[in-house]
């Protein structure tokens, strides 16, 4: 394995392309998890590729600096995307997960079992990342093996035993349809529980036959990083988000509250974005805030980055579909250039002209 020692960050000259309304930051398309490095740096993943990227909110553009994480996550190069969904920062420690749910069409890979974490130091510049221990690839068998797990009908929604089920039985477990796909990584008040989101499956409620989101306590995830250690499992939490999973979750210490984007299993669900708010207590359901219906041609948010001393959040939108124009085929991947003369973001062949969003929110 290529090893990966550190990745010292310094400021590089930026793109400052920004709006009265939104951000917009180059480099990737797909923000899907992200967390604050400084009070105006944050970092953030591309679903789409195993990098991280770091960027100023003051000088929005391309990135300040890079980190491929690919080497250190043990990925098969054939099929190497992890598909990073959630981020939650504890001191100096950096967690993220993967979505540990198979592809678009219900096949497995490996690769997108993942649980791990990077280290941090701001204090010096430049700001130097490094991998925590080893990534941890069990995660979701560990959980399945567990009585309340059973209970909400996990194994259904993974079959991880079954590589080679039928096409029309294998796609729907494709994460958007009724497959697992896990998205929220949020870290307790005090560090010392991560909560994981999930948003899919929703458990049935049997007797109000409602949908909820299923939210997963962990115990001891420096342990697992650093030692291999089996994860521990609180007892599930399952929330009445009006139907809708959980697409990213954060805990704010400005407002002593957690906020949670609650969305459908499909981008294109007609019940859109909702904010709700949890005050940590397990027995009390989050109460929703407001809906993000943000007025920006589909804005999907995706990641959420609350500020220490900031009233604000900052929602990231995955962009990775909003259709580019472009001046032909050559700058698009091959097969995915569009007879309107355009290219989804997320197959520009030039890095540096893909884009996503950025909106600031006061909940």
């Amino acid at each position: 394995m290529k090893a990966i020692i550190w990745i010292a960050c310094a400021a590089l000259g930026c793109a400052n392309v920004t709006s009265s309304k939104e951000l917009i930051f180059r480099g990737a398309s797909d923000a899907s998890a992200a967390a604050a490095v400084s009070e105006d740096t944050f970092i953030v993943a591309d679903d789409e590729n195993n990098v991280l990227r770091l960027y100023s909110v003051t000088e929005p553009g391309l990135p300040i600096c890079s980190y491929d994480v690919t080497a250190f996550l043990e990925n098969d190069p054939e099929h190497s995307e992890a598909d990073i969904e959630g981020a939650t920062r504890i001191g100096r420690r950096i967690y993220w997960i993967t979505s540990h749910g198979r592809n678009k069409d219900g096949k497995l890979r490996p690769g997108r079992y993942r649980f791990f974490a990077t280290d941090i130091d701001v204090d010096n510049k430049p700001v130097t990342f490094r991998p925590a221990g080893k990534p941890y690839k069990t995660l979701v068998p560990d959980l399945l093996r567990t009585i309340t797990a059973r209970g909400l009908k996990l194994y259904e929604a993974t079959r991880l035993d079954a590589a080679d089920l039928k096409k029309k039985d294998r796609e729907k477990l494709a994460p958007k349809e009724e497959g697992l796909n896990i998205e929220g990584l949020c870290a307790s008040a005090d560090g010392k529980t991560l909560y994981i989101g999930l948003r899919n499956p929703r458990s049935k409620n049997g007797l109000t036959r409602r949908s909820e989101a299923i939210v997963v306590p962990l115990s001891n995830s420096d342990r697992i990083v650093e030692i291999s250690e089996t994860p521990t499992f609180g007892e599930p939490m399952l929330w009445n988000l009006g139907g809708l999973g959980i697409r990213s979750m954060e805990y704010s210490s400005f407002h002593k509250a957690y906020y949670i984007i609650a969305g459908g299993p499909d981008d294109d669900d007609e019940g859109g974005f909702v904010l709700y708010r949890w005050l940590g207590k397990p027995d009390e359901n989050p109460v929703p805030v407001r809906k993000l219906d943000t007025g920006q041609r589909k804005f999907n948010p995706e990641a959420m980055v609350p500020f220490a001393g900031s009233g604000r959040l900052l929602l990231l939108s995955d962009d990775g579909s909003l259709l580019i124009k472009v001046a032909g085929p050559h700058e698009c991947m091959e097969g995915e250039y569009r007879n309107d003369g355009t290219c989804p973001n997320k197959f520009l062949l030039d890095p540096n002209k893909k884009t996503f969003r950025a909106l600031w929110l006061v909940p």
